[in-house]
């Protein structure tokens, strides 16, 4: 067995997947969007046009770096939220977390550093971890990650630090956005100290009043931010595509590495995503998945109102799929297998800190799966349980 097998470690939601679909229990597992918001019928009239008029091209391989004329549509997309980006800066990759794993691949030996935040994504932190890299992790508070505490590990690591990654808006698991002050100091820190940062962005568009802060890529004026995008939650995961938009040099590895990876994505992917686009189909769903999300989300915040026992905390996202909660004195792992018995399901925190020491008395609740009754009937189930266990 190689080192790099020795390393693999099971994706703690995934492990959970098999809850995610059981009719019986509500669940805020997996933070997967809802497929009422799907536009099925739209993609299968685009998807039998596509094969019946030019089969012979979207059934056949493609390109590594990606359909050419999707390339520049995202460039596109890009400019309109104050990213210039020219199609050499830009690879397609099979969701963003394949442009996780390919940076990683590319970036990282055993015993580099990388800062992220704490709690963060754990398609990230497995991606790292595989890598061999030594991760070390900086709080958050409501305005994203600590600067402060960000500087002084910057300092105290020196050059063995290869990047900083960041979900800056509506970040999973916490729900948090980085504001726009912070992504100005995050950008003069990675400037100061010759470090990239990798911005992770999948909910940025999800927002529920208004847009959130210009992207910390759109400051980058020294090549120093890799900014990753995905429309998974916009269009449908199914699809699988996602992108990245760097430095010339570093896109050029990160195809190499897609070479070996998967030769190239899914042909008929790309070229659907490509006509949702070019018909305005996503620009005009956009909305409509902003009020379906935003629904759920303050449903989940008034049933926590409502139920919450005494000294349960929790954050208030202004867009995504995530609430972030803190149990007082309580292990959210014991938690879960009652409440499961119970027809509800969640996260527990612990697999969201690099140091899984630490966080057991968190969670993550995803509200983007299950209808509004739904969310309200397990916040009810679980707050219940909650307060019949600080009982005990």
């Amino acid at each position: 067995m190689s080192l790099y097998a020795s390393r693999l470690k099971p994706n703690a939601i995934r492990a959970l997947a098999h809850l995610i679909n059981r009719p019986s229990v509500i669940s805020f597992a997996g933070g997967v969007p809802s497929s009422q918001t799907f536009p099925a019928d739209e993609i299968a009239e685009i998807a039998a046009r596509l094969i019946r008029e030019r089969g012979s091209e979207v059934l056949q391989y493609g390109v590594t770096r990606g359909r050419a004329e999707l390339i520049r549509r995202v460039c596109d997309y890009m400019r309109a939220r104050s990213i210039e980006a020219v199609p050499e800066q830009v690879i397609l990759t099979a969701g963003s977390q394949q442009a996780l794993d390919l940076l990683c691949r590319v970036l990282l030996d055993p015993g580099d550093v990388v800062i992220v935040e704490a709690p963060s994504y754990i398609g990230a932190l497995c991606a790292i971890r595989n890598s061999g890299a030594r991760i070390v992790a900086v709080d958050l508070d409501d305005d994203g990650i600590k600067i402060d505490e960000l500087e002084l590990v910057l300092r105290q690591s020196g050059r063995s630090v290869k990047f900083i990654y960041t979900v800056t808006n509506f970040q999973n698991p916490s729900g948090v956005t980085l504001s726009s002050e912070r992504r100005q100091q995050l950008m003069d820190l990675a400037n100061r100290y010759d470090v990239m940062v990798v911005e992770d962005d999948p909910y940025g568009e999800l927002y529920f009043e208004h847009s959130p802060p210009r992207p910390i890529k759109s400051l980058d004026e020294e090549q120093k931010v890799v900014y990753l995008g995905s429309f998974s939650k916009m269009l449908a995961p199914g699809l699988r595509t996602g992108w990245a938009v760097g430095p010339t040099g570093l896109i050029r590895l990160m195809e190499l590495a897609k070479e070996a990876a998967d030769l190239c994505s899914g042909g008929l992917d790309q070229a659907l995503v490509e006509e949702c686009l070019s018909c305005g189909l996503l620009e005009r769903r956009l909305p409509v998945l902003r009020d379906f999300y935003k629904l759920r989300c303050q449903t989940m915040l008034e049933a926590l109102s409502e139920y919450a026992p005494q000294g349960v905390r929790w954050t208030y996202p202004r867009g995504g799929f995530f609430v972030w909660v803190w149990l007082d004195n309580m292990d959210a792992t014991s938690l879960l297998e009652v409440a499961v018995e119970q027809g509800v399901a969640f996260v527990p925190g612990q697999p969201f800190f690099a140091d899984e020491q630490v966080g057991g008395n968190t969670l993550r609740l995803a509200f983007s799966k299950e209808t509004p009754q739904r969310v309200s009937e397990g916040i009810s189930k679980l707050m219940m349980l909650i307060r019949q266990a600080q009982c005990s």
